[in-house]
């Protein structure tokens, strides 16, 4: 069963909610759970009821009154992984396994990824607080609990472990967890791939932010790299390439005018300005190249 959620928020980071499901999946999959904290360490993803720790954790924490030392654990090694801008994974007081990664986006603390609790096949089998339970509650239901957590040979935990890492960096490259600013460029970028053969000015697209233009270009710059004519130039040249070679026998003017260029010969001189070669030659270069892969 997958636990699905709506948007999960940061005071500064939206978060899809397809991160969520890429997390159950991948719980599902492994037996593993896997939780999202935003940077102050606070639980944003899965609800507690919905998808709980294991039961021995649970035990522990709620029976045995460790809640306390879980979290402050939890947090020393959050604080240890931003530190390092990188994932630390280690055995905790319980004799779980856990990972913790840190989520850096446009190089701001997002939140965290954490992920356990599963257990080495080369760690101890036994309970490191069965004997204090058995003399307090009689007895066996915390190993019992401790011996029925996920279990694992340690070439496998590297591999398991490596797979969630580049899940992480997958979500981050990907945008799936971004910066709330973005929201307020996403409908010009939008309309700048969508409608590429009408250029867009930089007042129309502060219009349609709610911006003013000098933070639409600060914005354009911060989240993509580019000022907004270089980012607009940049994508009207990509869907004009794509043209040339969808469509080797339409004119090239024909493809400049619906890439928003009005003059052909300006169009002629920025492409080879971004790629080196003429409108001709590029299509006749990309066309002799798909030749040879053909044959």
């Amino acid at each position: 069963m997958l636990y699905y959620s709506p948007m999960l928020e940061t005071m500064h980071h939206l978060i899809s909610r397809e991160v969520a499901e890429i997390f159950d999946l991948y719980t599902e999959l492994h037996g593993m759970r896997i939780s999202l904290f935003g940077p102050e360490a606070q639980l944003l993803y899965p609800e507690p009821a919905g998808r709980p720790d294991c039961r021995h954790c649970r035990l522990l924490r709620e029976t045995m009154g460790m809640d306390s030392l879980c979290r402050q654990l939890d947090r020393q090694m959050m604080q240890a992984a931003t530190e390092k801008r990188e994932m630390i994974s280690y055995t905790c007081h319980a004799g779980m396994r856990e990972a913790v990664v840190p989520l850096i986006v446009d190089e701001q603390l997002a939140g965290y990824v954490m992920i356990g609790q599963f257990r080495s096949l080369e760690a101890p089998e036994k309970s490191p607080y069965a004997g204090r339970w058995q003399a307090l509650k009689k007895n066996d239901a915390l190993q019992q609990a401790f011996s029925a957590t996920p279990v694992f040979p340690e070439e496998k935990i590297a591999k398991l472990l490596a797979m969630f890492r580049l899940q992480v960096e997958l979500i981050i490259r990907s945008r799936l967890i971004h910066h709330r600013n973005d929201d307020l460029i996403d409908p010009i970028i939008e309309r700048i791939r969508s409608q590429p053969e009408t250029a867009l000015t930089l007042r129309q697209a502060a219009q349609m932010s709610g911006r003013s233009p000098s933070t639409v270009t600060r914005l354009f710059k911060k989240l993509t790299g580019q000022s907004f004519k270089q980012y607009q130039i940049a994508f009207r040249l990509r869907r004009a390439a794509e043209l040339m070679i969808e469509s080797p026998d339409r004119p090239v003017s024909e493809i400049a005018a619906a890439t928003g260029f009005d003059d052909p010969l300006y169009f002629s001189r920025l492409f080879r300005k971004h790629t080196g070669l003429s409108p001709t030659a590029y299509r006749k270069e990309q066309t002799a190249t798909r030749s040879e892969v053909s044959l």
